[in-house]
């Protein structure tokens, strides 16, 4: 609890420290609640904006920690919620921490076998060649001579984890309260999705099952390598795998020197991502450079994937839906564009489509029309979200790590050839996959796939017929007896209001002029106190009296 309450402290005085209250402020996203900043006396007189938003962001994150530097890397690829200066300084965040000792990485290795190092391998290399957030990377010889990579996942790291996720869901909670715009943005769902994410990191036989099952996705392709699983080395800390001598994809200079085609690199990247996301549903979710190596295989590229910790998968509503749409976009059907968008619900269903296409086409159309080197998918994704937004966008939180991969994919494959037509690469395989779902034996494999649902749900068809009937007689349906019950509702939450109003104000009266009074008191300044104490008192009340809830009658 202590340690708790020290943590918010911490989280307090960074976010005062960085001026976040200020951003609130200045910014159009609160609504609701904006008298709560003119408690803080420093918000009186506010007369410039707040300078240097997105260093002081990127350096707050970095100072919470890695967990929260973790956050901040998954929600800088979020561009439809934040501004692209902020999502670019996030994107420098940097998963690099300080190494855990290498002898406490020996300790969680005997202890998960059962067994002393020297039995598992002829030689292990105490110094990590890799530390992050979650785990570190030991290189290891099994005594068969096979050179292995030894990933363990840091002591303690769950405690502090849970305690900092906790913080963030009341985060989410408190900025929900400021508007409808962060309420559409689902930022508990965000913070949810993050913990999925990093509890799913925490698994290491999660994580090889991952790459079991992306192996055999790929087993009849040249496209894509991934390294062979030591299964007797497998446990929830410990995950000894294959080493593949490979090049890093960042390392420009040796994959020139192993022939290796740089616009053979860009293409393959993307049909990679397209394949993944379409054909298998299945996919890896975290394909930043450390996580991407290239092999030249008769004079052929293939990729090796490490660190399957996030992957990710599509609903087939989804697939179907995000198909569609970049068929349509790039077909420039942009009433198709707005009308799927009602259709699967990304925004209200009661959306004008006519104006919604008309919006679409007045922000897309120009990048369109730019030469094909200069149309970035990225930025007709932020320009589509820019303009649904206005419409009132849900934010789908399913589709975060998909747009979070096709990003990176994309700025991938810029990096190794910037005149890469992303359409002529991702055209014949979107096509492809929605002929084929359209097909008549897709068809008849969904129908047997839902065939025994069917068979279920027929014989309870007279049982659910009979409790409507039974409703309606109970007059259970009866509309007045429900706005009774609703008024209830209203005067009970009318209550519930009162009571927080007394507390705030209760608080707000006597705890800042009282901490005021023992801070000047210990610069022996109480003479001052007077100056200050009345004002604040007379402006408190004044906020007081206009923000007391009024009884709906």
């Amino acid at each position: 609890m202590i340690k708790n309450l020290f943590r918010i402290l911490q989280i307090i005085y960074l976010a005062i420290k960085y001026d976040v209250d200020g951003m609130l402020l200045n910014s159009k996203l609160v609504s609701k609640k904006v008298y709560f900043f003119y408690f803080f006396p420093w918000n009186w007189f506010r007369k410039k904006d707040v300078q240097d938003i997105p260093l002081k962001i990127r350096t707050l994150f970095e100072e919470l920690g890695p967990i929260f530097v973790k956050l901040g890397q998954i929600v800088s690829t979020r561009k439809d919620l934040l501004r692209d200066d902020i999502a670019e300084e996030l994107s420098k965040l940097q998963d690099s921490v300080k190494p855990f000792p290498g002898d406490e990485a020996v300790k969680i290795i005997e202890h998960d076998m059962g067994k002393k190092i020297d039995f598992i391998f002829s030689t292990f290399n105490p110094v990590p060649i890799a530390s992050a957030s979650i785990a570190q990377v030991h290189e290891a010889t099994l005594n068969n001579n096979n050179n292995v990579i030894v990933k363990v996942v840091r002591p303690r790291i769950v405690e502090q984890i849970n305690k900092d996720l906790l913080l963030m869901k009341r985060v989410a909670t408190y900025l929900n309260s400021l508007s409808d715009d962060f309420r559409r943005m689902h930022l508990i769902e965000v913070v949810n999705d993050y913990e999925k994410i990093i509890f799913d990191e925490l698994d290491l036989i999660k994580e090889a099952s991952n790459a079991k099952r992306m192996k055999n996705n790929f087993r009849n392709s040249d496209l894509l390598y991934i390294p062979d699983i030591h299964w007797d080395l497998v446990t929830k800390n410990v995950l000894v795998m294959e080493r593949v001598f490979a090049t890093p994809i960042n390392n420009k200079r040796e994959l020139r020197d192993n022939n290796i085609n740089f616009e053979e690199i860009a293409n393959k990247a993307l049909e990679l991502f397209f394949i993944q996301v379409f054909e298998h549903n299945f996919f890896h979710a975290d394909m930043h450079p450390g996580n991407i190596f290239v092999k030249n295989i008769d004079n052929k590229v293939q990729f090796v994937l490490v660190d399957f910790g996030i992957v990710g998968s599509l609903s087939e509503f989804d697939k179907k839906y995000l198909a569609e749409n970049f068929v349509a976009f790039f077909n420039r059907d942009y009433e198709k564009v707005a009308r799927l968008h009602v259709e699967c619900e990304w925004v209200p269903r009661n959306t004008n489509i006519s104006e919604l296409e008309e919006a679409i086409r007045k922000n897309c159309e120009p990048m369109l029309d730019r030469p094909i080197k200069d149309i970035s998918i990225s930025d007709i994704i932020i320009s589509l979200f820019s303009t649904a937004r206005k419409f009132k966008l849900e934010v789908q939180p399913q589709l975060i790590l998909m747009q979070k991969t096709l990003l990176y994919t994309e700025g991938l494959g810029r990096q190794f050839n910037p005149e890469l037509d992303l359409w002529k690469t991702s055209k014949p395989i979107l096509e492809r996959w929605m002929k084929n779902q359209k097909s008549l034996l897709s068809m008849i494999k969904k129908f047997r796939k839902n065939s025994t649902q069917l068979i279920d749900v027929f014989p309870e068809i007279p049982i659910s017929i009979r409790r409507i009937i039974d409703l309606i007689n109970n007059d259970n349906f009866d509309l007045n007896r429900n706005l009774n019950q609703l008024k209830k509702v209203e005067k009970q939450i009318y209550k519930n209001s009162m009571r927080n109003y007394w507390y705030f104000s209760i608080f707000f009266l006597l705890v800042p002029p009282t901490m005021m009074g023992v801070f000047l008191a210990s610069f022996d300044k109480l003479h001052m106190y007077f100056d200050f104490s009345v004002p604040y008192i007379l402006i408190a009340l004044l906020f007081i009296f206009i923000l007391k809830p009024k009884e709906d009658k």
